[in-house]
């Protein structure tokens, strides 16, 4: 079901006009306040690439391991590397390694651009599954040791990496994500009465899947 409310919510989110929604949410999110800045600004020529596969969590090791995560979507830009993982709007959580392991690929895998883990449906402190509730930076420094263990030289130290945290993660949770489209949608206005109603369309799903996943 998570993977329903991604598509239909983020794939609405790619047709309606990105300057006015996604935008939007992005400069609504909290955390990493620079890389989010340059992926608003860059928004209109990101590419968004929904459920895309097996990610290596070392892809330099990727022939010798396989230690990969499965990310709800990609969104990438010239200069940023976005990892999603959205999380279902009733009671789910976190596996253990989970924040972790997504931490480190999308810092392995951003190839000189700036890497972003973007959570969708998240509120601090987070659900991992048999610690209660964490501190995002906990949850992430609690198993970080295991998972670079695993992982093998990435090049990057464990102090390293725990100082990037603050700077790489950022979170929304789905009521802002549904107040935000709301509030745009209401806004709204286009000369062409027929682009208006097929921007209300596309926005009233999002809405719609939001409501129906609640």
């Amino acid at each position: 079901m998570e993977n329903v409310l991604t598509a239909e919510v983020l794939g609405g989110l790619d047709l309606l006009p990105r300057d006015h929604f996604f935008v939007a949410l992005i400069r609504s999110s909290n955390g990493a306040d620079g890389i989010r800045s340059r992926l608003a600004l860059q928004a209109e020529s990101a590419d968004i690439s929904l459920l895309s596969g097996d990610l290596q969590v070392n892809p330099v090791k990727a022939v010798s391991t396989r230690f990969v995560v499965q990310p709800d979507a990609l969104i990438t830009t010239p200069d940023v590397y976005a990892l999603v993982e959205a999380k279902r709007i009733r009671t789910s959580a976190f596996q253990q390694e989970q924040l972790a392991r997504e931490f480190l690929a999308v810092m392995t895998n951003s190839d000189g651009r700036s890497p972003l883990l973007f959570l969708f449906g998240v509120e601090p402190p987070v659900r991992v599954k048999g610690l209660g509730r964490l501190d995002i930076t906990e949850a992430i420094e609690r198993h970080l040791p295991a998972v670079l263990e695993r992982a093998g030289d990435v090049g990057l130290t464990f102090a390293d990496l725990m100082s990037r945290v603050d700077d790489v993660v950022c979170w929304i949770s789905w009521g802002c994500i549904k107040s935000t489209v709301r509030s745009h949608l209401d806004r709204f206005t286009a000369a062409d009465p027929s682009v208006n109603a097929s921007i209300r369309r596309i926005g009233h799903q999002v809405l719609t899947a939001i409501d129906w996943h609640s």
